[in-house]
Order: structure tokens, then C-alpha cells, then sequence
């Protein structure tokens, strides 16, 4: 099971660098580690929908109604990384975020998010897509090599792609027939339209 500790020190020892027990154990690598990993950790999770940190939930409204525009005021997950849907499957319904509050006129709110999990829930591409973003942010300060922290980016970034595609087709394809931009242009259901680019 990953940590934030392995991951770190699997990027460390694949830099020609000693591995840490910890992040607090006072060693500069460590020093290093403890500041570059939170930020870096968030970055990849937001950077995509990986399944494996995908979470839905039905939220309750606030007691408070919003000031006006909207009849209520739902909290965002504390968790809550990047909003991906709010409704349930192919009906979207009216929201606004603001702050960390979703505003919106139905009293019972279905979302879907990315949340920000923890390392033992990460799947094998998020572990290793991790461990190369480490690679390549500890590059330079590790080795002082600019040459090396370049190839680590440009490794970093086609792992990234590799596993962003992986993860993608591991759902089934969106389907586009009910898109209002079909239906605009005389197509969708009852149109006789084949879903076709023309």
C-alpha cells in the first residue's frame, strides 16, 4: 500500500538519493518532501477525473438560504477537489459554486467530484504518475542537474498522458444524442439524425 512516504522515497532513490522513514525526520530531502509533495499531490489529482478518486454524494441544503438568486445553500465536501457534476446521470441541473457553497433550487443535491483521497486508495498509473511528478520536482534540488530535472519533466509529462488516457477508457463513452447543440441544428431523437459529424 503507497504513502506519501514511499512515493517519496521511491522518487529519492530513483535520483541516486537515500530514502526517508518519514517526513519529519529532520533531513533535507525530508525538508524537501514535506513541502513539494502537498502541493504536487493536489495538482494531479485535479489535473483529471481519475476513477479512483471519483466520489458521489447526495447533500443536505443549509439551514441558512442563500441572500437571494437561489433558494439554497449546500456545503461543499470537505474533501471536495474539483466539482465534475451536479445532478444525477444526463440531467444537469442549475448550480452556482461560490466560495465553498453550491447554490442551486432543488432541496436534495446529487454530486459528483473529485476528492482528495489518501495515498492507500491511489490505484497503480496514480502511484507511479506520483512518483515520476516527485522525480521531476526533486530533480534539480537533489542533483543540481538542469539537464536531468528536463528529461524528468518530459518524462513526468507522457506518463501523465499515458495514464490520463488509461484512465479514461477504462468508463464507457459519453453518449451526445441529447446534446441541445443536436437538437439546435435539427438532429437528436426524432430527427432521424445518426449521431455523425457532417
Amino acid at each position: 500500500m503507497a504513502t506519501d512516504v514511499s512515493i517519496c522515497s521511491a522518487a529519492l532513490l530513483k535520483l541516486g538519493d537515500f530514502p526517508i522513514a518519514t517526513l519529519q525526520e529532520g533531513s533535507q530531502r525530508a525538508l524537501l518532501c514535506a513541502n513539494i509533495y502537498p502541493p504536487a499531490k493536489l495538482d494531479v489529482l485535479r489535473s483529471h477525473p481519475w476513477n479512483c478518486c471519483v466520489t458521489r454524494v447526495l447533500l443536505p441544503p443549509l439551514v441558512a438560504p442563500p441572500a437571494f438568486s437561489w433558494r439554497y445553500q449546500f456545503a461543499v465536501p470537505g474533501d471536495m477537489l474539483r466539482l465534475m457534476q451536479v445532478g444525477y446521470d444526463g440531467c444537469q441541473l442549475d448550480y452556482q459554486l461560490e466560495a465553498n457553497r453550491i447554490l442551486a433550487n432543488t432541496d436534495s443535491l446529487p454530486v459528483v467530484y473529485v476528492a482528495d483521497i489518501t495515498e492507500g486508495q491511489f490505484d497503480a498509473k496514480l502511484v507511479h504518475v506520483m512518483t515520476l511528478r516527485m522525480e521531476k520536482d526533486l530533480a534539480y534540488p537533489i542533483t543540481k542537474s538542469t539537464s536531468l530535472a528536463e528529461a524528468k519533466d518530459a518524462e513526468y509529462e507522457r506518463a501523465l498522458k499515458r495514464a490520463k488516457s488509461i484512465d479514461g477508457q477504462e468508463n464507457p463513452p459519453e453518449e451526445w444524442n441529447d446534446s441541445p447543440f443536436i437538437q439546435v441544428r435539427g438532429g437528436g431523437p426524432g430527427y432521424g439524425y445518426s449521431g455523425r459529424g457532417i
